[in-house]
């Protein structure tokens, strides 16, 4: 018979008891907010001492760290298989692509939890935690360069896009949608999206060709896969 002793079932104890203690976290911090929970409020909630949860995360910005990279880690694998839109508007690919990252962040921590993040990267940049969260930005970038150099895109002068480029301006494109809709409790994801393609239309139309606008193609290396 196993017993607790062996380092595999160790190990899965310790890995259930490190989800049992964010997913406590999630709910008291979507509940009273980070700032009002205390540690003692996770330990009580998932059944375990104080001093365990400092073994596992350090601090209560240490949860919030993992829960945030780990969710983000989890939604970008699953943004990587999602079918590619081919043929349609460019707009529809761009704003597919931030409607869904807008929808994950919400999956993964409420809207209290987010804005608690943003401001602390404010008020305290040289954190930990502001630091962390910083990198997760850098992460996204990257998945959405990933998502769209899979696509011909033609500009009209005819000089090659900078995929880099390109998903840096989107993204600060779709930053102040996203604060909007975090910080606004009446805003929803349609409101969202909608703001979000008022503002790409313009960029979009002016630097990419009617082509691409209106009909975006996969790659031919990307047609043969």
């Amino acid at each position: 018979m196993p017993t607790d002793s062996e380092p595999g079932l160790r190990d899965r104890k310790k890995a259930r008891r490190r989800d049992d203690i964010i997913a406590a976290a999630i709910e008291l911090f979507g509940k009273k907010g980070v700032d009002a929970t205390t540690i003692a409020d996770i330990a009580e909630a998932c059944d375990v001492s104080a001093p365990t949860i400092f073994n596992y995360f350090g601090s209560k910005d240490g949860i919030l760290v993992a829960l945030v990279e780990e969710g983000t880690q989890r939604k970008r694998e699953r943004g990587s298989r999602r079918p590619r839109l081919e043929g349609v508007p460019l707009a529809t690919i761009v704003l597919d692509l931030f409607s869904e990252v807008s929808q994950e962040t919400l999956d993964i921590a409420s809207r209290r939890v987010w804005r608690y993040a943003e401001a602390a990267v404010i008020r305290r940049p040289e954190t930990n935690l502001s630091e962390r969260f910083r990198d997760t930005s850098h992460l996204l970038i990257e998945s959405i360069v990933e998502r769209l150099k899979i696509y011909e895109l033609h500009t009209r002068t005819g000089t090659p896009m900078d995929i880099n480029y390109l998903s840096s301006v989107l993204y600060d494109l779709w930053m102040p949608c996203y604060l909007n809709l975090i910080t606004d409790p009446q805003m929803t994801l349609a409101d969202h999206d909608a703001m979000l393609l008022q503002r790409i239309t313009p960029f979009l139309t002016y630097v990419f060709d009617d082509n691409t606008l209106t009909a975006t193609r996969l790659s031919r290396t990307e047609q043969r896969t």
